[in-house]
């Protein structure tokens, strides 16, 4: 038997054919007898209350089964966060639970037709009007109140005030949008009292459990199938609105319903990364020794929901100092929900960290990686835990030996390769574990290797 290391070696990708092939089936290709399409009806608004809508030319429509709006879908039940994770969700507010709408694109009505030609055509016909109300949508940003202390030791402000150097300064990232190769996806399929779900999703398990608690039926009676996902990088965790209309409208109808999001309404619907705003204040001693970091940020979200873009995460155990604030607030505005993406929070919050951290060295004429060498902590120092494992020292060290660190300009934004301007960095991210149960099967003959 062969006990070599598989690391460096190629090993056959078992799904690679399939979808290089074209055959890999992803959700949307998907097909059950009877299936229905149903289309979304978006906003067309950043900010009003819903005056009438008019389904009268939409459902007379050919093809057309249904046109649900507030007045005739039925009522669900939000979702009840679960501290074990597997029950979250980042939109609270259920589809057309009001009349409200706090963001565009925001659904106000649901087409449900024979084939998805006749219900985008609904979906077009269906009126809607509206009573315009204030928005925001603006920046630069102000919390919706005091700001909130995530991590503190020592005593980051009079340390500051004291330290021989000084940063102080502020960044911002914009919204950013996911938009996978795959399209957010749902077909609903009822038998009696259990309901299918065909779902591009990146957490089944939790797929299974909130679309349980909104449909009010037993976990068990709820299927969740994903074979094949062309990409999620965050936005595919929890399920959205259209999820729960897919299954509303299946039930009603008793048919299966599918609704494939449009790349347009991907931009709008299906969350974001969240704007964000960073102070970040670093006080130091003349040879680099960091006496001080200060990190404030605030985070947009839409009007009603919680979620926020954890900046500081990495911030408290990122460097050695024994005087560290970590404060940040939501700011909320008429945006569409903000939610987790790739490298959620971690990512804009190391870029201003280490942004400042980076002007620090050039204020003290110290090289980058030496000064952050100077600055590695010996153990988690929010915690005073020791870290299960990090080679951060190793990384700064091996990287800048075979990236030819020493050969580098040190001008700011001197190094460029084809026009671009290159950066060279690393980053640190908290490791996130749950506990979990597998059972593997083993066959023999054709099928050996995969059960």
């Amino acid at each position: 038997m062969d006990t070599a290391s598989p690391i460096g070696r190629p090993l056959p990708r078992v799904d690679g054919s399939l979808k290089v092939s074209g055959t890999a089936a992803y959700t949307a290709d998907h097909h059950r007898p009877g299936l229905l399409f149903a289309v979304p009806v978006p906003a067309t608004i950043t900010s009003a209350n819903v005056e009438q809508i008019d389904i009268s030319i939409a459902r007379a429509m050919p093809g057309v089964r249904a046109i649900y709006t507030r007045e005739n879908l039925d009522r669900y039940f939000r979702v009840i966060p679960m501290p074990d994770l597997t029950s979250m969700i980042d939109e609270e507010r259920l589809p057309f639970e009001d009349d409200v709408i706090r963001y565009y694109g925001q659904y106000v009505a649901v087409a449900v037709a024979e084939t998805l030609a006749e219900a985008e055509a609904a979906a077009r016909a269906v009126r809607v009007t509206y009573i315009p109300r204030p928005f925001d949508v603006s920046h630069p940003l102000a919390p919706d109140g005091p700001l909130e202390v995530e991590s503190e030791r020592g005593d980051a402000a009079t340390a500051f005030a004291a330290a021989p150097a000084k940063v102080d300064r502020s960044y911002a990232t914009p919204i950013e949008v996911h938009n996978p190769i795959e399209a957010h996806a749902t077909i609903a399929v009822w038998d009696g009292p259990n309901v299918t779900f065909y779902e591009s999703t990146q957490a089944v398990d939790n797929q299974q459990t909130t679309m349980a608690q909104m449909l009010g039926i037993p976990r068990e009676n709820v299927r969740v199938v994903m074979r094949f996902l062309g990409s999620g990088f965050g936005c595919k965790l929890t399920p959205w609105t259209h999820c729960l209309l897919a299954a509303a409208a299946a039930k009603h109808l008793n048919r299966p319903v599918k609704v494939v999001i449009s790349r347009k309404m991907m931009f709008q619907t299906v969350g974001h990364r969240p704007r964000t705003q960073q102070r970040i204040r670093l006080g130091a001693t003349v040879d680099g020794r960091l006496m001080a970091i200060q990190h404030d940020y605030l985070s947009t979200n839409s009007i009603l929901d919680n979620f926020k873009e954890i900046c500081g995460e990495a911030t408290p155990s990122m460097y050695s100092t024994p005087n560290l604030r970590v404060s940040s607030g939501v700011a909320r505005r008429n945006f569409g929900v903000a939610t987790s993406m790739r490298c959620s929070g971690a990512a804009p919050g190391l870029y201003a960290l280490e942004s400042a951290i980076d002007e620090l060295a050039i204020q003290l004429s110290i090289d980058p990686v030496e000064l952050r060498l100077r600055n590695e902590p010996m153990l988690d120092e929010s915690q005073n835990l020791p870290f299960s494992s990090r080679h951060l020292k190793e990384c700064l060290t091996v990287g800048a030996d075979r990236f030819g660190w020493s050969r580098r300009d040190p001008s700011v934004g001197s190094m460029r390769r084809d026009g671009l301007i290159l950066g060279w960095g690393s980053p640190l991210r908290p490791g996130m574990q749950t506990s979990s149960t597998v059972r593997p099967r083993l066959n023999t003959g054709p099928t050996a290797g995969y059960g």
